[in-house]
């Protein structure tokens, strides 16, 4: 059987093997449908029932005395004993980092699916995060905001006793801004956001939270702590990704400390509601998009501490069952869906379990005409019930067999990723002026849904391929991974791509879309390193110099883009040496890193969850001199809308400049050091452009040298001309 009608059996261009020798019908899918009907599915397409009691010739592993002397790693198709299609992956529970003594050292876990964010992790101990605001700048921030609101924002998120609560909270009603500006950045929240999560409407927040905050009269419902917990969120939120405001800005950082303020005046643990699950929800995703990555962790915990209090609220039970109608029933729904979802997607990003397990949800999917109904004056760009479905269908399945104590087998995988692919995508209604920028990016996340779902559930298995069949991963029993992986990677690159050069100011803003991108990236980069000798469309070297291009665009202005790029550029140089000395793949245990340094990892173990203990070392990691690395110009500015194009670059030009990483020499190439140079300013600071904070309402007892604090704060920060604008009067 010649390695070419393997690879053609596999793409599905001839008939797989079994059916070629029972002369049977074909349908040429992988696997086909008779070799499911017999209950053969993991032979197809190459694989063949034995009929006799000798192994077939084909299937043996024949190796000269010659060969296995020399150690010689040629790769030679499995016998029927060496894999059993029930099996699992191999040695592959995830990484542990671990800081110091194993009882008392700091740790962090991260299962098979999760080792994007373990090399992100271990990048980070290679080139020290920058810490952005300087310590400086968080002194003079926190200086204008009352000792009783700073304390409680350190407490977050417990509540201490004996706390003057209503003085307290009238403290933090002086920090809202003024209606306008709310309204504003609520709108923008909505308009940004809403295509991502759905965790507020625009009813709740502008229609009915506002007027009973800013307006209090007996026609509004009294408000507490966590409702202005919740607003101040969405204000952090809607800041965060406003185009005119530079990334990472510090009128964010205000909104949300004063929200972890108002969440602690009222304890999560006792006194919770809807409401608090919503503020805590809002603060993980506000944390995520921060900017500094070590408040990932902090983004997962407060998404699982949400979970949790909607667990203790009887959240996950359907609304009926409590005697919930009408409205109040179709929110409660339409909300844990998407509490839920995300809890899900977290758990497949990082490894770990999920705070919400699907064996314990009984709450329904909201119908279609409940969206029509009870959706009826918001933004039109939420998926409504279509991911819910999709969560229940698919997503669900795969996190409890992935997350299980015994993986999957191959042959679960391969049911899952059928259904997957049957599942149905709805098209996209016609987007109007007002819509299209939340229509575009909606179309651009629904339209990866299914690329993403089968790129973390082949991602395991890829890895098992290209490391048992370097020269042909198609040859491998799990090739089949191989290749849905690598064509997966490269349209989430593609379209991540078009994307950013549509809409760079907002792209950047989102970290999610880099983990993803950063994911397919690595994934392409280890094909590209190994260079399997089949051809594949896209080229792998050249669509992984296409996301260096793309992560070098997009470090300028996003946090999580700046600490791939070294990763991914290290990559595309082992990738560069492969082409130099094809001889190297010849031989899948003596693949070189490029490396004399024990401690830099090998990106397809981590990437693929081998298991692995990491120990924090005290030493340098060194890296080689590597050639120059020349990539193509820059995308962000081309081929997108004018206001975007001009905000991004006006944003690039807001970033202020600091002093290069002290690493030690040869610790980055020349090229990579460069290019560090050049986005080495810190993207979570404030610049000599201060932010819009707002102060405490003037006449407050004992606050007069509050007052003066937050005046020198103003006059002495050089604000551009009219920033001020959209402030109420206790800010000027």
């Amino acid at each position: 059987m010649s390695s070419s009608k393997e690879r053609q059996r596999t793409r599905g261009e001839i008939a797989c093997a079994e059916c070629r020798r029972l002369k049977a019908r074909c349908d040429r899918q992988v696997p086909c449908s008779t070799c499911v009907k017999r209950g053969c599915s993991m032979l197809c397409p190459n694989g063949k029932v034995n009929t006799s009691t000798q192994p077939h010739p084909l299937l043996a592993t024949i190796w000269s005395n010659e060969e296995a002397d020399s150690g010689s790693s040629i790769d030679t198709p499995p016998t029927m004993a060496e894999f059993n299609p029930h099996a699992g992956l191999i040695d592959a529970l995830g990484s542990l980092h671990l800081d110091g003594d194993p009882q008392s050292g700091t740790a962090r876990f991260f299962g098979p699916s999760g080792g994007s964010e373990s090399l992100l992790l271990a990048e980070k101990q290679v080139i020290p995060e920058i810490q952005a605001p300087s310590a400086e700048t968080q002194e003079t921030e926190a200086d204008y905001r009352s000792p009783l609101i700073s304390n409680l924002d350190q407490a977050f998120p417990l509540t201490p006793s004996g706390l003057p609560k209503e003085h307290i909270q009238e403290i933090i009603e002086s920090y809202l801004p003024d209606i306008q500006r709310a309204v504003s950045l609520c709108e923008t929240f909505l308009k940004s956001l809403s295509w991502l999560f759905q965790i507020v409407s625009r009813q709740q927040i502008i229609d009915h939270l506002i007027p009973s905050i800013y307006r209090p009269g007996l026609e509004w419902p009294r408000y507490g702590p966590h409702d202005l917990a919740l607003l101040f969120s969405v204000l952090a939120l809607g800041a965060l990704v406003d185009p005119t405001l530079p990334p990472y800005n510090a009128e964010a950082r205000h909104y949300q400390r004063v929200a972890r303020a108002a969440l602690c005046l009222q304890s999560v643990f006792s006194e919770r509601s809807v409401v608090t699950i919503k503020a805590l929800h809002l603060m993980s995703m506000y944390y995520g998009m921060s900017g500094i990555e070590s408040n990932a962790e902090l983004c997962y915990s407060l998404l699982n501490l949400a979970s949790q209090v909607a667990l203790q609220i009887g959240f996950h039970k359907d609304p009926s069952r409590w005697g919930f109608k009408g409205r109040e029933a179709y929110e409660r729904r339409s909300y844990f869906w998407t509490l839920f979802s995300q809890s899900l997607w977290q758990s497949l990003a990082t490894g770990r379990p999920p705070a919400i397990l699907p064996a314990v949800v009984d709450c329904q999917i909201p119908s279609d005409l409940d969206e029509a109904t009870y959706r009826s004056g918001e933004i039109p760009i939420s998926f409504g019930n279509w991911s819910s479905h999709f969560t229940k269908e698919c997503l669900a399945p795969i996190i409890e067999n992935t997350q299980a104590v015994k993986p999957p087998d191959y042959q679960t995988i391969l049911e899952l990723d059928r259904k997957i692919r049957q599942f149905p995508v709805p098209e996209l209604p016609n987007s109007t002026h007002f819509d299209r920028e939340p229509m575009e990016m909606r179309a651009f996340s629904q339209s990866r849904y299914k690329e993403l779902t089968l790129m973390f559930l082949h991602r395991g298995f890829f890895a098992q391929a290209m490391g048992d069949f370097p020269s042909d991963p198609l040859r491998s029993p799990v090739g089949r991974s191989f290749m849905v992986a690598y064509q997966c990677a490269s349209v989430l690159i593609t379209v991540t791509i078009n994307q950013f050069e549509l809409q760079p100011v907002l792209c950047s803003r989102v970290w999610r879309i880099w983990t993803i991108a950063f994911s397919a990236a690595v994934i392409v980069g280890t094909v590209a390193i190994r260079r399997p000798g089949i051809p594949l469309d896209p080229d792998p070297f050249e669509h992984l110099e296409k996301a260096c291009t793309l992560f070098r665009d997009a470090a300028q202005t996003c946090s999580r883009a700046k600490t791939a790029l070294p990763i991914l550029l290290r990559l595309r140089q082992k990738a560069v040496h492969a082409r130099m000395d094809p001889l190297q793949i010849q031989h899948a245990s003596h693949i070189p890193k490029y490396s004399e340094s024990e401690d830099e990892p090998d990106e397809l173990d981590v990437f693929g969850g081998r298991t692995q203990l990491v120990t924090k070392s005290t030493k340098q990691v060194s890296w080689p001199p590597h050639h120059s690395i020349q990539l193509p110009s820059t995308t962000a500015s081309q081929n997108n809308p004018p206001d975007q194009r001009n905000n991004y670059q006006l944003h690039l030009m807001n970033i202020p400049e600091v002093q290069d990483y002290a690493l030690g020499d040869g610790a980055v190439g020349l090229s990579e050091l460069a290019l560090l140079r050049e986005i080495s300013g810190p993207l979570y600071s404030r610049s000599p452009c201060a932010p819009s904070f707002y102060g405490p309402q003037h006449g407050q007892p004992g606050d007069l040298m509050l007052q003066d604090r937050w005046s020198s704060f103003l006059n002495d920060a050089s604000l551009p001309q009219g920033y001020l604008s959209h402030l109420g009067p206790q800010a000027r």
